[in-house]
């Protein structure tokens, strides 16, 4: 017969193993959150036409992942994020097809008009075979009357093709001229949309890592200002993505306004923001300051139709390049200096709004 002691041990056993249990379940989540953050903040970026279309279904992931029971996340999430990567990985293939199309375009535009001065060539140059022609038979003449009036005939004719070869290269050129400076501005349009961040119209990603990789080519002196703002998960959180992307946008008009002619302003994802500096660690110290002092305001949102002003903070990592550092390297180091400075337990304080 079991005692009490035994039964009331056995219980307790059994309460531990499902105590630990659940918090080794909570702790795979948290990584398989991380995981999904990961790639919210990595790879959606690369095509943001599709990250839009992904953006309302991801949220729902994100939602269940902070709310859901344990049960509830390991029944559905896996299903709803294959969904909504599945219809990101079909929209980033259609934008990736239609830039594709773009480009053959041109090109078969460019083909035409290769195509059409050849047939032009060709068929002034079977006129001139036929000048050269009747040239020849006029040179065996003996009567002068008929020679002079066959040169004449000739020379009309050939004042005449000469003619519409002028007015249809003229034609031509300026057909040709229209269809170069429209492909220029869709180039120039395609260009700008791949090195843009769609939610804030600064660079992005693509184009800073460009810039980057030109300083470093040309061994120019530079420094890196990598800003976070301090607890904006806990807006996201309290107040939705949509108050979230108003601080974004606001965030990045405010920084972008604070720099020169030839500094680069980037969204590197999420609230994560990267200004490249043309001068040294102490210029760049300086300016870190003054611009994280003006970023530091209130911001105006709008939240279920109400306006409120929200205090934000941000802290900033600055590092200068060093010779023979790699991109990555800049990243990794400016990261590390913005999390020193970062206070603690900021990522999830959500500001008290006025």
């Amino acid at each position: 017969m079991i005692s009490v002691k035994d039964a009331v041990s056995e219980l307790d056993r059994m309460a531990d193993d499902a105590k630990e249990k659940d918090r080794l379940y909570r702790k795979s989540l948290a990584g398989w959150s991380e995981s999904l953050r990961a790639v919210e903040r990595h790879v959606f970026p690369l095509f943001p036409v599709a990250s839009k279309v992904a953006n309302e279904d991801w949220r729902q992931v994100q939602t269940m992942l902070r709310g859901g029971s344990v049960t509830e996340i390991l029944d559905s999430c896996p299903r709803l994020s294959e969904r909504v990567l599945s219809n990101y990985a079909m929209v980033a293939r259609a934008a990736q097809r239609a830039e594709l199309d773009s480009v053959k375009q041109i090109l078969q535009v460019m083909a035409e008009a290769a195509q059409g001065v050849r047939a032009r060539g060709d068929l002034y140059g079977g006129e001139f075979e036929k000048l050269s022609e009747s040239l020849g038979e006029l040179a065996h003449l003996q009567d002068p009357d008929e020679l002079r009036a066959g040169l004449a005939r000739e020379a009309m004719s050939l004042r005449e093709t000469v003619g519409n070869m002028i007015r249809e290269s003229r034609e031509a050129l300026a057909e040709m001229e229209q269809d170069l400076t429209a492909f220029h501005r869709r180039l120039a349009e395609a260009e700008a949309a791949a090195s843009t961040d769609a939610l804030t119209g600064l660079a992005n990603r693509r184009a800073l890592e460009l810039a980057l990789e030109d300083r470093i080519r040309r061994r120019a002196q530079f420094s890196v200002l990598l800003f976070d703002m301090d607890g904006f998960k806990g807006i996201n959180d309290r107040f939705g993505h949509d108050c979230g992307d108003q601080v974004l946008r606001l965030f990045a008009q405010i920084l972008n306004d604070q720099v020169r002619p030839g500094d680069v302003v980037a969204r590197w994802g999420g609230d994560e923001f990267f200004v490249i500096l043309d001068c040294g660690l102490e210029d760049a110290l300086r300016r870190s300051q003054q611009i994280a002092k003006r970023l530091s305001t209130r911001y105006d949102i709008v939240v279920n139709g109400r306006t409120m002003a929200l205090p934000i903070c941000a802290s900033a990592g600055v590092v200068e390049h060093v010779p023979g550092e790699s991109p990555a390297d800049v990243f990794r180091r400016a990261d590390q200096a913005m999390y020193a400075a970062k206070p603690k337990d900021s990522r999830n304080n959500v500001p008290p709004p006025v």
